[in-house]
């Protein structure tokens, strides 16, 4: 009850989430994300080149 930030009740609501650790996981997502594009992109090129060869065949 004597804390500042109590409401009516006495009771202090604190957030369940660390904007660091967020922070973080949004970093590791996003550069997982992108390796993943670019793997992709790789898989892409490696077929059209293997298209491209079995074409001049």
């Amino acid at each position: 009850p004597g804390h500042p930030d109590a409401d009516a009740r006495g009771f202090v609501v604190m957030p369940n989430v660390k904007p660091a650790n967020e922070m973080v996981d949004l970093i590791t997502a996003s550069r997982s994300y992108e390796a993943n594009l670019q793997a992709l992109r790789s898989l892409r090129t490696m077929a059209e080149s293997a298209l491209s060869l079995l074409r001049s065949v």
